[in-house]
């Protein structure tokens, strides 16, 4: 069995403590901004990886069907090189997957 030791992140979150409701103050319009921002910073960042070829970014998004995580990837990466994205789905876990954790 491979080790994956080294991809584990050195900083350590309980994901069951993170809300998934919006915060009361979040409106749409602060949401579009905040998403450009981010977006540009993608785009800064994925070309600085590039340039280097050492490193990679690891977004994981999870959510039922229908959740919105295609609309979410054209929103936020609409602006960066597709060439430099990769995206995969994932179907049903096995049985040995179900023994581990999500994440």
């Amino acid at each position: 069995m491979p080790v994956f030791s080294h991809f584990y992140s050195k900083i350590s979150c309980m994901l069951a403590e993170i809300s998934t409701n919006p915060p009361v103050s979040a409106n749409k319009e602060a949401c579009k901004k905040k998403t450009e921002d981010i977006t540009e910073e993608l785009d800064e960042l994925q070309n600085r990886l590039y340039a280097e070829g050492k490193q990679s970014i690891l977004i994981v998004l999870q959510g039922m069907d229908a959740s919105g995580k295609d609309g979410l990837i054209r929103d936020v990466f609409r602006l960066i090189n597709p060439q430099g994205v990769r995206v995969q789905s994932f179907k049903k876990p096995t049985e040995e997957e179900m023994d581990h954790e999500f994440l």
